[in-house]
């Protein structure tokens, strides 16, 4: 009965996903946006959060890790209508790390383009100027009143305003200096696939244990997803989540080269998965 299988896929996408109590109003429960805006949203903060000391994503802070550690604090990623919501246990915090910020010797950090709508006390309204996308971080725990709320946001966010300057965040639109940055933001052939795998990344930190970086390919080497794995098993479990499980990315095919590498297609996007042992 469609009821009984709608139900059994949506607890299976709970366990493998950590999704709680996923909500199916009938079919199969969407994992994933169509609005090309949000597509291109999601590519860009998936190569954010894929990122290592070892290898830092360009728009990571100058000597720190502060996109890299935020995948610590994460509790599910999840698609809501219009917009992507993450639940987190500390909601200010990765906004203020996500949050575009200007060094004066290293250009942009965070995501440009990135701007605050408001916050309350559990949850971070946040909204992208280029593509029209829309992000929501909500926090486990509630704070007791806006007041507090407030006092701890301002804790969060006080190196934005080193100096006495603006956040970029505070400007209605975007920066010369977040402009430069048009083509992170830019719709490609891979847009889908990396915003498919934003939407399956936490079996990969957390059930297999694994810390991916992404790693941009150009004209003569194509997109990397590295990991350091600790068995072959590791590979062959992203493969069966990724393609073969209820959370599959659908329409995504792998190609097999060795048993620690091999190529994942969505349409005409791709990347090469690699299992460094």
């Amino acid at each position: 009965m469609p009821h009984t299988t709608n139900k059994r896929i949506s607890k299976e996408l709970a366990r493998l996903l950590y999704l709680g109590r996923l909500q199916a109003k009938g079919g199969r429960p969407a994992l994933d946006p169509t609005d090309r805006g949000q597509l291109a949203f999601q590519a860009l903060l998936f190569e954010c959060l894929m990122s290592t000391r070892e290898h830092p994503h360009p728009l990571e802070q100058l000597r720190k890790s502060a996109m890299a550690s935020i995948s610590g604090y994460l509790n599910v990623i999840c698609h809501q209508p219009g917009h992507l919501e993450i639940h987190t246990n500390t909601a200010y915090r990765v906004a203020s790390r996500i949050l575009p910020f200007l060094h004066e010797d290293h250009g942009v950090c965070g995501i440009p383009g990135l701007r605050l709508i408001d916050f309350t006390c559990r949850r971070v309204r946040l909204f992208h100027l280029p593509t029209g996308a829309r992000l929501d971080l909500v926090d486990s725990q509630r704070w007791h009143g806006m007041d507090i709320a407030r006092m701890v946001f301002r804790q969060e966010t006080d190196w934005h305003h080193k100096d006495g300057r603006s956040p970029l965040w505070r400007h209605n639109s975007l920066t010369d200096e977040e402009t430069a940055h048009h083509a992170c933001w830019a719709y490609t052939a891979s847009t889908p696939l990396r915003s498919a795998l934003l939407m399956r990344s936490m079996p990969l930190w957390y059930r297999f244990d694994l810390s991916p970086a992404w790693v941009t390919g150009h004209p003569t080497r194509p997109d990397r997803l590295i990991w350091d794995a600790h068995s072959h098993t590791d590979h062959d479990r992203v493969i069966e989540l990724l393609t073969r499980s209820e959370a599959r990315i659908p329409g995504a095919h792998y190609r097999e080269k060795t048993p620690c590498f091999g190529t994942l297609e969505l349409g005409s996007g791709s990347a090469q998965l690699i299992s460094d042992l």
